[in-house]
C-alpha cells in the first residue's frame, strides 16, 4: 500500500533504520504515530460533515413521510 505525504502529496518511503517515514518530494519525516495522527486530525472533520448531511436526509425523511400520514 502506497503511502502519501500529508504536506505535499508525494510518496513517502519507510527507512527501516531510522523507523520513519520520509518523503521524497519536500523531506518530511514522520513516525508511524505521527502519520497516525494526522490521518486521524485529517479524517475527522470530513467525518462530522458525513455525519451531519446524514442526520440531515434522515430528518427530511422523517418529517416528509409524517406529512404523507396526515394527509
Amino acid at each position: 500500500m502506497d503511502q502519501y505525504c500529508p504536506e505535499c502529496g508525494g510518496l513517502l518511503l519507510f527507512d527501516s533504520t531510522t523507523k520513519r517515514y520520509g518523503c521524497k518530494s519536500c523531506g518530511l519525516f514522520l513516525t508511524r504515530e505521527q502519520l497516525s495522527d494526522i490521518r486521524y486530525k485529517m479524517k475527522t472533520p470530513q467525518e462530522d460533515v458525513r455525519r451531519k448531511k446524514q442526520r440531515e436526509q434522515s430528518d427530511y425523511l422523517e418529517w416528509w413521510l409524517s406529512g404523507k400520514k396526515e394527509g
